[in-house]
């Protein structure tokens, strides 16, 4: 079985994991901040996950093994990668919202923060689900592939 996968590529669906915990660490606010605290603590479970996959080595008895489930580990890539486009205009104006209080400022900021709650916040709750059952399943299957 021959899967199209690459070394980097656990290794950049790590970089942009990373890149969005730190854009929401940037965002948080008091009222989003149990919003995000939850999805950050299931990226960080995704992140660990990777980082064990990364770290196997391709041992000759298992390669196939090995080989789907790094294969496996990036198949949220792609999810993550639209979770970031649609997350990355909104990261000037979320994060100058914590604790500015210029009224001025707020004005020009209103239109973009309604577009954020129509458009992107609506979105964490299905990428938790998501992230939760991807994650399960590359514990699951690394458990298996370590037997």
């Amino acid at each position: 079985m021959s899967f199209a996968f690459h070394t980097n590529d656990i290794r950049s669906t790590l970089n942009l994991i990373t890149t969005i915990i730190a854009s929401l660490h940037r965002t948080f606010t008091s009222a989003s901040h149990t919003h995000f605290q939850s999805l950050v603590q299931e990226l960080q479970a995704l992140q660990r996950s990777l980082t064990e996959i990364d770290a196997l080595a391709d041992d000759e008895a298992q390669i196939p093994e090995i080989s789907a489930l790094k294969f496996a580990s990036c198949g949220c890539k792609e999810t993550l990668e639209r979770f970031w486009e649609r997350l990355r205009p909104f990261e000037d104006v979320l994060g100058e919202g914590v604790g500015n209080r210029d009224a001025k400022g707020a004005w020009k900021k209103a239109p973009r923060m309604v577009r954020w709650e129509l458009l992107v916040r609506k979105e964490v709750p299905e990428l938790r689900t998501y992230l939760v059952a991807h994650v399960g399943s590359l514990n699951l299957r690394l458990s298996t592939a370590l037997l």
